[in-house]
């Protein structure tokens, strides 16, 4: 029996030592650095060749130091508070930081410690150290090239806004003289004149509407676009918007239905929600066959005011669907009575969206596909 208890000693031994051994042998061999240290962070172990490679040390200038001391010392009070209150709570905790390497420069390392306990019940920390340096260089690189291409981004928005500004001026002029000589002198000019006068008021309406998208464009980038919110009426307002745009319908020969069950007010900046109505209309109207017909449908439901443009037209696929609220997000459209001013910037939606989420609203789309019509709907929150 004594033979036996002392065989099986020995096996326990020399298992143990083999285990010793072997968790040495793949701890000298790791890429990343490893140490084990009291529980106050003093120094017991490190593997030798992952702390050269690391830090420039040898093993006998670290053992027996305080891990802080390695540490930036921006970073070192930040790790220690860290590491306490993970032993504390979790017994585990990850930080980075900056190490000292033994030439004077520092290293990005990303330390995960643990606590653990020895044989004997004693507690201890074990911190995995692995460098990454390449990553907070990218980091960096990626946070230089942010800033740049937001510097880029403000030059543009300011010639933006520059060169539209320059431009509104004599335009405004032509598109001016233009509309009072269809107003005022129609009859008093000639056929041929006429024609070239219509043209070229048109040609401003829509440099006018392109000037305006992209100044409204370049206030949503920069963040420099303001509300100014009174309750109103939302039924005036949406009669307003398609008493504007009803010369087009009629020349497609579109009908519009308005639904109104009853008067509702919003608190609502008045000309920007009346050109989010405006463009719906106006892309309705492009995209409906003439002789179609357009629901507006104004209700409440779930404390939002709810404002919806509903048309036979085109419809939408789901690929548009997913790009329609982007910047120059132009849907496809194919001759069949959809030439009709079909042509734009691609913003209209963009901004539209843009000036619905400052209002805390959001605008819907629904569709079945081409040619099976769409239903666009404004939400405005009741405050």
């Amino acid at each position: 029996m004594p033979r036996e208890a002392n065989s099986k000693s020995n096996d326990i031994e020399n298992k143990s030592m083999e285990s010793s051994t072997m968790y040495k042998l793949i701890s000298e061999n790791a890429r990343d650095l490893i140490l084990i240290a009291s529980e106050d962070l003093i120094i017991e172990y490190v593997n030798k060749k992952s702390l050269y490679k690391l830090g420039g040390y040898s093993v006998d200038e670290v053992l027996g130091k305080r891990a802080l001391n390695f540490i930036h010392i921006d970073d070192a009070k930040n790790a220690l508070i860290k590491f306490y209150k993970a032993f504390n709570t979790e017994g585990r905790g990850t930080i980075e930081a900056r190490i000292k390497h033994k030439d004077g420069h520092f290293v990005h390392v990303e330390i995960n410690g643990s606590l653990f306990h020895n044989e004997k019940g004693v507690s201890k920390a074990l911190l995995i150290t692995r460098d990454i340096t390449d990553r907070k260089n990218a980091e960096k690189d990626i946070l230089e090239e942010n800033k740049k291409l937001l510097e880029l981004s403000q030059i543009k928005n300011e010639l933006i806004a520059t060169t539209s500004h320059e431009l509104k001026t004599p335009l405004n002029s032509i598109y001016a003289a233009s509309q009072f000589l269809l107003s005022n002198l129609k009859d008093q000019i000639g056929e041929d004149a006429l024609k070239f006068v219509e043209m070229i008021h048109r040609g401003g309406q829509k440099l006018k509407l392109l000037i305006e998208n992209l100044l409204d464009t370049s206030k949503i980038e920069s963040e420099n676009i303001s509300l100014h919110l009174q309750r109103e009426n939302i039924l005036e307002l949406t009669t307003n918007c398609i008493n504007d745009i009803k010369y087009w319908a009629d020349k497609r020969n579109i009908n519009i239905v308005v639904d109104h069950p009853k008067q509702m007010h919003v608190l609502v900046d008045r000309i920007k929600i009346e050109q989010v109505i405006t463009n719906l209309l106006s892309n309705a109207i492009k995209f409906t066959l003439p002789k179609g017909e357009i629901h507006v449908r104004i209700y409440e439901e779930d404390h939002w005011v709810n404002i919806s443009v509903k048309d036979d037209g085109i419809g939408l696929t789901k690929k548009e669907i997913k790009n329609l609220f982007k910047k120059f997000g132009k849907i496809d459209h194919f001759g069949n009575g959809f030439d009709v001013e079909s042509d734009g910037t691609g913003l209209g939606l963009f901004i539209s969206k843009e000036i619905v989420v400052l209002h805390s609203g959001e605008i819907l789309v629904e569709s079945k596909g081409r040619n099976k019509g769409s239903n666009f709907t404004i939400r405005l929150p009741i405050l």
